[in-house]
């Protein structure tokens, strides 16, 4: 029963790690994408060379606005021809192209991705409007909508599936104790026949319950880091440069994360065992 015990509580933790790494791996995405959006603005070819650097100072005017970075067609035309190195087709369909196809480009970069929509609004009721080749801007906030959509979602079943366990380890804390305590019974009935005091007799539960948390969390920190070593590789590379090293994450966190579910969970067994141990140890 000791063994079962500290296998569901091990699980428990398990999971709740589980949840905190994706936690931890969906805010660096989120955080690297919100980084790298911005908004290309193609300039008109029938644009004056002072309409466009107006056009860049207007842009610079705008508070939301954090950086302006111009972009003349011909830098545009290498940066695609970089970008698209692996592909031939392109590559040759570039090179029968009598004239460079790009148009000089402003990038726009926002301090917080919510702006966007106010700068999208700036520049349309502006004079420069007519400048622009391009109407129909992607909605960078959509990528972020959508990860962070994901990052709820993954964050609610992984609530979910932590909160069933604890509750089953609620209950097989209970059940232990109270199967510890019934076998028991006659002990405990000559205690308190010789004036053993509530406390004195529930304290050997207590201590389990605290031991059955403590000897959990070693295992689970040993679990958890192996899997962590062994998975850390095939992370990185799956998720690439928006990925996080998991490993030095909890790491740095390690006093912070691994405490404080010391500290609940040294708590949820207490107070399961302090529930089995009160119908036969009523003060």
């Amino acid at each position: 029963m000791s063994f079962a015990t500290i296998s569901i509580l091990v699980l428990a933790l398990f999971s709740v790690n589980i949840l905190i790494s994706m936690k931890a791996m969906t805010d660096n995405v989120i955080a690297v994408v919100e980084d790298k959006v911005d908004i290309n603005i193609f300039v008109s070819n029938d644009a004056t060379d002072a309409e466009l650097n107006n056009f860049e100072i207007f842009l610079r005017n705008i508070k939301e606005v954090d950086e302006v970075v111009f972009m003349g067609k011909s830098q545009v035309l290498e940066d695609f021809q970089q970008k698209n190195l692996g592909n031939p087709d392109i590559q040759e369909a570039i090179k029968e192209l009598e004239e460079n196809p790009f148009n000089d480009t402003l990038v726009i970069k926002a301090g917080n991705t919510d702006d966007y929509d106010k700068i999208f609004n700036d520049i349309k009721s502006s004079e420069y409007d007519r400048l622009i080749d391009n109407d129909d801007f992607s909605d960078p906030q959509k990528i972020i909508s959508f990860v962070q959509d994901v990052d709820d979602k993954l964050e609610r079943f992984g609530f979910f599936v932590a909160g069933i366990f604890m509750i089953i380890s609620f209950l097989i804390v209970f059940n232990t104790i109270r199967v510890t305590i019934y076998t028991h019974k006659d002990e405990i009935a000559v205690m308190r026949l010789v004036g053993a005091t509530p406390w004195f007799v529930r304290g050997p539960y207590i201590i389990s319950s605290i031991l059955y948390a403590v000897v959990a969390m070693i295992f689970k920190v040993l679990i958890f880091y192996g899997v962590l070593n062994f998975t850390s590789s095939y992370i990185h590379i799956f998720f690439g440069n928006y990925g996080i090293d998991l490993l030095t994450y909890f790491n740095s966190h390690f006093v912070l994360i691994f405490g404080l579910e010391l500290i609940a969970m040294i708590l949820l067994t207490v107070l399961s065992s302090g529930f089995a141990i009160r119908r036969y140890l009523r003060a």
